[in-house]
């Protein structure tokens, strides 16, 4: 279940308590409402049946600003394709561009690979320690926090969009300029009263969908909320038919690739081709330019 096809509007408004206050009553009548919508009316996936850090990392990475439905058959796809760490490393760089294409953000694509190849000083196993896993590419606080706590069932400080939504609506509703280190405080308190902070965390989650289908966005009130920037007609764009190009159909040369992509400027073709060099994707020789190696 990706929505929640069984929750009545009513039901859906009795969730939709007023705000509740910083206190120690508050917490705890916050966690219960929490818990119990969980018990309820929590959402099924397969990543969540696993305590696999590998998994984990593979599911938080193809999550980031990708709708679940999407989500779903390449995780499914990739696990078949390379089970584990080793078999990721291994990978030829096109051909794991080839099959990420539909999940957006290539660069996640390329730091997954790059964090799979750097566990092999770790017997191709995920490290526990936060430091650790903090250094490999393209993981961040929430990601780390993340494989802790639904791996290793630790009671990391764990603050991604629908949790930082819920966060907002339940204990900051008139506040604008809300920053996360206060979010992060209010974690702190909150997972301190949960037996499981896997099991919080997803019900957290879970209730941030049913409050974004519900009320207006209340991640707007964030000190950190940006707009995202129009896709159409961007350079994210032009980037992501380059390498679908080069990782679809193998080399080409500059001449061909402007032509391929002539409804863009070829000023802004070329910029990106140089970017996505710089940043390890893209090889070229001679003029020809293919997906890197290594």
């Amino acid at each position: 279940m990706i929505d929640f096809p069984t929750l009545s509007t009513e039901e859906a408004t009795h969730y939709l308590n007023p705000p509740f206050s910083q206190s120690p009553e508050g917490y705890e009548a916050f966690v219960q409402t929490i818990l119990g919508f969980y018990e309820n009316h929590g959402r099924a996936f397969v990543w969540r049946e696993t305590s696999d850090p590998y998994r984990i990392l593979l599911s938080e990475v193809m999550l980031q600003q990708t709708q679940t439905i999407r989500v779903i058959p390449k995780y499914e796809l990739f696990l078949s394709l390379w089970p584990t760490l080793k078999d990721l490393a291994e990978v030829a760089l096109d051909e794991l561009l080839y099959h990420w294409k539909g999940l957006g953000y290539n660069r996640r694509a390329l730091n997954l690979r790059k964090s799979a190849i750097a566990c092999e000083k770790w017997d191709w196993n995920l490290p526990k320690q936060q430091a650790e896993l903090l250094s490999l590419p393209g993981v961040g606080k929430a990601t780390a926090a993340a494989i802790g706590a639904f791996s290793y069932r630790e009671r990391t400080i764990y603050l991604e969009t629908n949790i930082r939504r819920v966060l907002l609506h339940c204990f900051f509703p008139d506040q604008e300029g809300v920053k996360d280190k206060d979010l992060e405080l209010l974690l702190v308190r909150l997972v301190q009263l949960v037996d499981d902070p896997k099991a919080w965390y997803y019900a957290l989650m879970d209730f941030g969908v049913l409050l974004k289908s519900l009320i207006p966005n209340a991640n707007v009130r964030s000190a950190h909320y940006t707009k995202q920037a129009k896709f159409e007609n961007s350079n994210r764009q032009i980037r992501g038919q380059l390498i679908h190009l080069l990782s679809d159909t193998g080399a080409k040369e500059q001449d061909q690739v402007i032509a391929l992509l002539s409804h863009f400027e070829e000023e802004r073709v070329l910029y990106c081709l140089e970017q996505l060099k710089k940043e390890g994707f893209v090889q070229e020789a001679e003029g020809t330019y293919r997906i890197a190696k290594a």
